[in-house]
């Protein structure tokens, strides 16, 4: 809103939007009295041009978050997924099952809250597994010092005791890494 000489008498323009130029910069440097600013510490503002379509999709995304809440959080799982593994066919497979689930989400709703939903995901997940599988019988052979063998020795573990170690492993950090997430 700009004023009338140099009394304090506000002018607004017809639609609703200041355009004085000195308001305008009092405004960018958080110097409106009535404005509270949210700042966030350790944090920086960027601007990034988007496919109009992605854009939609991310501002769907993010509903009431916000779509840069959105950005951020996709941003940082893209982060924690490449960290978690170099193994090329790793990551191609958690593509490929991210992308059913992406595909089934779409035309059954969430395999987390749907129940056809998850067991058409548990198929894929199935058919993919045996698209990968090695030839061979399983047989365990772990790698000296690592956590498999000081925990199992010389014992021969059924790979179900084995997995079961390492989602236990896998749902007590994610308990954590949520109960983190809840704090931020």
């Amino acid at each position: 809103m700009g004023y009338i000489g140099h009394s304090r008498t506000p002018v607004v323009p017809h639609n609703g939007v200041d355009s004085n130029p000195r308001c305008l910069r009092a405004c960018m440097r958080g110097d409106v009295p009535d404005m509270k600013r949210k700042i966030a510490a350790g944090m920086v503002q960027s601007a990034i041009r988007l496919p109009r379509k992605l854009y939609e999709r991310l501002k769907h995304a993010g509903g009431e978050r916000g779509m840069g809440e959105e950005i951020r959080r996709r941003l940082e799982a893209s982060f924690d997924t490449e960290i978690g593994s170099t193994n090329q066919r790793t990551i191609y497979l958690l593509n490929a099952i991210s992308s059913c689930a992406e595909k089934i989400d779409h035309d059954y709703g969430n395999w987390s809250e749907d129940a056809f939903a998850f067991e058409v995901l548990k198929g894929c997940v199935n058919m993919l597994w045996t698209h990968f599988q090695p030839k061979g019988e399983p047989v365990p052979k772990p790698k000296p010092g690592s956590l498999a063998a000081t925990l199992f020795g010389s014992k021969e573990p059924k790979p179900e005791e084995v997995s079961r170690l390492y989602v236990h492993s896998w749902i007590s950090v994610g308990a954590k890494r949520a109960e983190k997430e809840k704090h931020r």
